[in-house]
């Protein structure tokens, strides 16, 4: 029987976690509503700070490309941007086709470079111990089983 309750309550109303959920239109001072206090996601210093990855995988990939490349890369991820070409031109490229397919060979390479580099990094982490890859017993440790010294 809450549940249509609850649909009927106004979203004003009602309580997440114990606390009263406000609208964004709420007023907090003169001419100030709550929407205008917010924080945005840009970064109002440096334009260039948005464009940070916090993917480290990503940063590795722009940190190896170079300055044109990277403007190629980054211009692909803006709105109505959907081919490496139109990346490329975007980014002032004087053979747009060419210069944005270089790019995408480039930075599929580093990527797969990247996730073999994760790969190599899980394997080596966990692993303390690794049995003997021939199948055969284990050979050099005393009492285990290998040839006695």
């Amino acid at each position: 029987m809450r549940s249509p309750h609850r649909n009927l309550t106004p979203i004003w109303r009602r309580r997440y976690g114990g606390q009263r959920v406000l609208s964004l239109e709420t007023p907090c001072g003169e001419n100030t509503a709550l929407r205008d206090l917010l924080a945005t996601t840009a970064c109002s210093e440096d334009p260039l700070l948005d464009f940070i990855p916090a993917d480290p995988c990503l940063a590795a990939i722009l940190t190896a490309l170079a300055p044109a490349e990277r403007s190629v890369a980054l211009a692909l991820g803006m709105p109505g941007i959907t081919t490496w070409a139109e990346a490329a031109e975007f980014a002032g490229a004087d053979d747009p086709l060419a210069f944005g397919e270089r790019v995408r060979r480039k930075t599929r390479r580093l990527a797969a470079e990247q996730r073999r580099r994760a790969t190599k990094r899980e394997i080596s982490n966990g692993a303390l111990w690794r049995p003997n890859q021939n199948g055969g017993q284990l050979s050099g440790i005393a009492g285990l089983g290998g040839a006695p010294r």
